[in-house]
């Protein structure tokens, strides 16, 4: 990334300037006025947060674009601390120092977040919550603005006292309709110069009088800010009450600057740095609070306003650089702007800019009711009660949902048996027709998500029919996340009561971090040391699980070769079994003969072929290759089996690698010796032809099952 200084900087500081500076007046004003303090400094204060947050966020240049100011959240959260401060029986300067205080601590706060990481957590907070506190703040800058825009806290609607409320609505209206003749013109300049406008030419033909607090009145000089700290506030701070606003604040206006940050990246096309970004905001909020400032965050509309015009890195120091040498240079101007002005300003933006309008249309609807529900819960909790524990109410809503929806979310992916979806190992006729016949005593279970114990009884309940009897159940941990205590309780007890019926637990797919361990058997036995511990077995893959299994239920039926090290009688052969002696003569004695060492290739994908594999000895392994080096085992053939059946019939390229597994002896037929046998022997050829076609037509039939299986 680049971080020269662009002209755009300059171009994007003076736009995004022009659109904060009324905002960033308003909301010093709303936040300090009501506590006797001169108008002028409170606009003040708004203009040194400006400076300060924009200075030290340009610096530590972890967000391209960025621009801060006071924003509606902050402002909200900061006026209830000097409420809450001030119904303590803080005022004047002790008053200010708490404020100093819990800027320090909020700032000190957003560094630590930085550097630990912790913007990463801040993003995690639900949408519906954020638009619920938003939607709050909003209502309570609203609430705040009434005694702006009624002229007097105490007094009526009379005589001249309409005019700031008209003031407000002028200022309103133009901020919002203002764009649509005059787009290149911020809104907030043309509500701040035409409200202006309409105050004094108004009180100018009418000759109204101007009542006390209707203007803002002088700024203060810079050099003549006094930072306000009491040394007595010091020894008596209530840290009971400044330490979860300061945590609030420091969570809130991270939050705030962090959204800021991923528009500002979808304007400039970078990536901001988090960390940088909120230590930069973090040292502005202490800065703010030591050369009498308040709290802010980024703000979306003057970055995307300064990115669009062209800024880039530097435009934040720009920024500051302008509100700089407007206090310095015009700063008498500020003496004839009207508060109810300001007000105007502070309604459009959280009228306009800070309530979720679409919160009603999220409860309207099944799918989003829940959402809606928890944003208009979480506005009513900020605006009855508190920011921060509306915030912790709806993250605790959020985290209800969670739960509730992982406890309703079945944790069975999908329940096959073996005669639906058998090993990789190919079987004879005779072990298929055995594992066909009696394959729903093989079950696997394909489980996913997390197993904790919101899930796990309904886990119990849904296999508690194959429990109870004598069966091999598989359950593959593949898809699995996450497995508590009480889960892996609730497997030992499940492996126990199928062990009790006779049948065995076993595992695939478990992986190290998954909190079952990689030998299932040893973690059981940890957690009940002194309990009867079941005999589980775990296996690299449900294959290998389902491989196993299908041997021991062939075993069972004495269906099993057991040693593939030994040759199988060639009448034992699948493609053999249904011939007559003199056929099965006639085809050995024109195939070839062949051995082959275990890790020699037989042929590799693209390889010409013609030939059809018989296994008399040994195993191959069919691997299809993916990526450079890497393979998956599709197949596995033993004694007895064969393979190579689809380029026998029409010769053609090969799809897959053919691997020896094990030394293995072989009975090759190629297509050519097919032709010698249509001519000396053409009914054992038939013959062979017909029983490959069979078993051809018997497998597509069990693939067009599971296929249709799997799209249910």
């Amino acid at each position: 990334m680049s971080r020269q200084f662009r002209q755009g900087d300059i171009w994007g500081g003076l736009s995004s300037a022009a659109v904060i500076l009324p905002q960033a007046m308003a909301f010093g004003v709303a936040l300090w006025g009501p506590y006797q303090i001169d108008l002028g400094t409170a606009a003040l204060t708004g203009l040194l947060t400006v400076i300060v947050l924009n200075l030290f966020s340009g610096l530590s240049a972890g967000t391209p674009g960025m621009v801060s100011s006071p924003t509606g959240p902050t402002m909200v959260l900061v006026s209830g601390a000097l409420i809450t401060f001030s119904q303590m029986g803080y005022s004047g300067e002790n008053l200010q120092t708490l404020f100093i205080i819990m800027l320090l601590c909020s700032g000190l706060l957003q560094i630590l977040l930085g550097l630990t990481n912790g913007g990463h957590l801040i993003k995690f907070i639900p949408s519906p919550v954020v638009s619920g506190f938003m939607t709050g703040s909003a209502i309570l800058m609203i609430l705040s603005q009434l005694s702006p825009v009624r002229g007097s806290a105490s007094e009526e609607l009379t005589s001249w006292n309409w005019l700031p409320l008209m003031t407000a609505t002028v200022t309103f209206i133009a901020i919002t309709y203002s764009p649509k003749f005059f787009p290149k013109l911020p809104g907030t300049v043309a509500g701040l110069l035409l409200g202006t406008v309409f105050f004094h030419f108004t009180t100018l033909v009418s000759s109204a009088e101007i009542l006390p607090g209707w203007l803002i009145g002088t700024l203060p000089a810079i050099t003549s800010i006094n930072i306000g700290i009491s040394i007595s506030a010091l020894n008596d701070i209530p840290w009971a009450a400044m330490l979860p606003v300061s945590i609030a604040l420091a969570v809130l206006a991270s939050l705030d600057s962090l959204l800021t940050s991923v528009v500002a990246d979808v304007e400039t096309g970078e990536r901001h740095h988090a960390k940088r970004e909120l230590v930069g905001q973090g040292l502005g909020h202490i800065f703010s609070g030591l050369l009498g400032g308040t709290a802010g965050a980024g703000t979306t509309g003057a970055t995307v306003v300064a990115v669009r015009s062209g800024g880039h890195y530097w435009v934040s120091i720009i920024t500051s650089l302008v509100f700089l040498i407007f206090i310095l240079l015009l700063a008498p101007v500020v003496s004839i702007l009207p508060i109810s002005v300001l007000a105007g300003i502070i309604l459009h933006v959280a009228i306009m800019g800070m309530i979720e309008r679409d919160m009603l249309v999220w409860f309207s609807r099944k799918k989003t009711r829940v959402d809606g529900t928890t944003a208009i819960i979480v506005t009513i909790v900020t605006v009855t009660f508190d920011l921060m524990i509306a915030v912790g109410v709806g993250v605790a809503i959020a985290i209800l949902r969670f739960v509730q929806m992982q406890i309703t979310t079945p944790v069975i992916h999908r329940r096959s048996i073996v005669s639906q979806k058998p090993s990789l190992r190919k079987r004879t006729e005779d072990e298929k027709n055995i594992l066909h016949e009696h394959g729903d005593r093989i079950v696997l279970y394909e489980l996913k998500g997390n197993l904790f114990f919101g899930t796990t009884d309904r886990m119990f309940n849904d296999l508690l029919s194959d429990l109870d009897r004598k069966a091999w159940v598989i359950l593959d941990m593949r898809r699995v996340t996450h497995v508590d205590l009480s889960a892996v309780k609730m497997i030992d007890q499940m492996a126990l009561r199928l062990q009790s019926h006779g049948g065995e637990m076993l595992f695939s797919g478990v992986r190290h971090g998954q909190g079952l361990g990689k030998e299932v058997k040893k973690t059981l036995k940890k957690i009940n040391p002194y309990s009867k511990t079941p005999d589980v077995k775990t296996f690299i893959d449900a294959d290998e699980a389902l491989d196993y299994s299908e041997n021991a239920l062939l075993k069972e039926y004495n269906c099993l070769k057991e040693n593939v090290d030994e040759k199988i009688d060639v009448n034992k052969i699948d493609i053999f079994s249904d011939m007559d002696q003199q056929d099965i003569k006639k085809i050995i004695d024109v195939a070839k003969h062949q051995s082959a060492k275990a890790g020699e290739y037989l042929f590799y994908e693209g390889d010409y072929g013609d030939s059809l594999y018989v296994i008399l000895k040994g195993e191959l392994d069919i691997l299809l290759p993916y990526g450079s080096r890497h393979y998956k085992r599709i197949a596995t053939f033993g004694p007895g089996t064969y393979t190579g059946e689809v380029v026998f019939l029409s010769p053609g390229k090969r799809t897959a690698h053919c691997k020896v597994a094990r030394d293995t002896e072989l009975l090759i037929i190629t297509n050519e010796h097919l032709k010698i046998l249509e001519e000396q022997h053409p009914q054992a050829a038939i013959r062979l032809l017909k029983i490959l076609g069979s078993r051809l037509g018997q497998y597509l039939r069990r693939t067009d099952i599971e296929v249709m299986r799997l799209s249910e």
